[in-house]
């Protein structure tokens, strides 16, 4: 008698299903336990309930709470936290926003043309590090509770990241040094979408008087070390905002340490990183927790190559 094969779903067909991606399918079950798929002779299979159970961990994931957090939740507990409105959800603009008021009152109207002008304004009037963190970065800090809250949209959390990159390139081209002495990468590891601290950190650099070069998120390693071992820069920036998101994070930064020069320095950039790694960064890892903590280190790097 042949044996009924166990019903369920194969890994690509839950990543379709939930909108995972299968590193981080793995990622989850292997570190943080969140579903125990049967294991067969083609792979893993997910039961019904798991794959309802994984898009409860995602969309609580979205919301911002930490998948270290919420995998140890029954399925009652998520849907709990989930119908639970954030404490955050509608932020006031307080005086101290008030310039950036108009921005968001076009990120409202889903403005661009006027949200662009405003920030070109802003950006011609204020130095580098005050626009960074009088107007770049409670912009970004109230539209991520906003957005977390419901009272904004995806696609108006994808128009204040175009806004910022465009923002990006003209302070490149208007702050760019004839003959730099000092190049950094800036880019996030596969796996991390969030690019607003590299976008900060490319722009405080660019104040410095460093060359920024600024590869964006969401890069395969692979690539991350084809390209700081053609460019040979003074350093490699590399942001982790959400480091659950990253499979084996320890084991990739180690691959890019040990493959990229000597000569390079790597910066990890982001609150979380720290705890995450549990003290297995590589050796010759700086761990930066703020923006503030960068600009020494950027004044370092000047320094020695007067």
């Amino acid at each position: 008698m042949t044996e009924t094969p166990p019903a369920g779903y194969p890994i690509r067909a839950v990543a379709k299903l939930t909108g995972i991606s299968i590193d981080a399918l793995r990622v989850w079950e292997r570190r943080y336990k969140s579903v125990v798929p049967s294991r067969t002779a083609r792979g893993r299979l997910y039961s019904a309930a798991q794959v309802q159970r994984l898009v409860l961990l995602r969309d609580a994931t979205l919301a911002g709470h930490s998948i270290g957090q919420v995998s140890k939740l029954e399925d009652e507990q998520l849907r709990t936290l989930l119908a639970t409105p954030p404490a955050t959800a509608a932020p006031e603009v307080t005086d101290e926003h008030t310039v950036i008021r108009p921005v968001l009152t076009a990120l409202e109207n889903y403005d661009y043309a006027t949200a662009n002008n405003e920030l070109g304004v802003l950006a011609s009037l204020l130095p580098i590090p005050e626009l960074i963190y009088r107007v770049v970065h409670p912009l970004l800090d109230l539209v991520g509770k906003r957005w977390y809250g419901g009272s904004l949209t995806i696609a108006q959390e994808h128009m204040i990241s175009a806004l910022l990159r465009n923002l990006l390139g003209g302070l490149v081209r208007l702050y760019h040094p004839r003959e730099p002495r000092i190049r950094l990468l800036f880019a996030t590891p596969a796996g991390e979408l969030h690019e607003f601290g590299i976008l900060c950190g490319a722009m405080l650099a660019v104040a410095a008087g460093v060359e920024a070069v600024y590869l964006g998120p969401n890069l395969p390693t692979h690539e991350i070390v084809a390209i700081t071992n053609r460019l040979k820069p003074d350093g490699l920036v590399l942001g982790v905002v959400a480091p659950e998101y990253i499979p084996d994070l320890g084991g990739s930064l180690q691959f890019i340490a040990d493959q990229i020069p000597m000569t390079t320095a790597l910066w990890l950039g982001g609150h979380a990183v720290r705890a995450a790694l549990n003290g297995d960064a590589p050796p010759r890892t700086l761990i930066l927790e703020s923006f503030e903590a960068m600009s020494p280190h950027l004044t370092r790097l000047l320094e020695e190559v007067r």
